[in-house]
């Protein structure tokens, strides 16, 4: 499965799934948060939610941003 990372006009990141059946908030985290507290609210990075997935720069991303964005769930 491959998911596509972009940031559309308004600034919000968003997964596409390949398909395009689903579609999937991400963010940065601020300054402010820990990774650790994020995980303890339930909001997976990225990579570790979609370990087997090829995931895919689009938009506005860099590839090695990808390793720093968490889902919203």
């Amino acid at each position: 499965m491959k998911i596509i990372v972009s940031m559309d006009a308004c600034g919000e990141i968003w997964a596409h799934h390949e398909q395009g059946d689903r579609r999937e908030v991400c963010f940065f985290k601020t300054e402010e948060e820990t990774e650790e507290e994020l995980r303890a609210w339930g909001y997976p990075l990225l990579v570790d939610a979609y370990p087997a997935a090829q995931l895919e720069a689009g938009r506005g991303i860099e590839p090695q941003e990808l390793a720093e964005l968490f889902l919203e769930r």
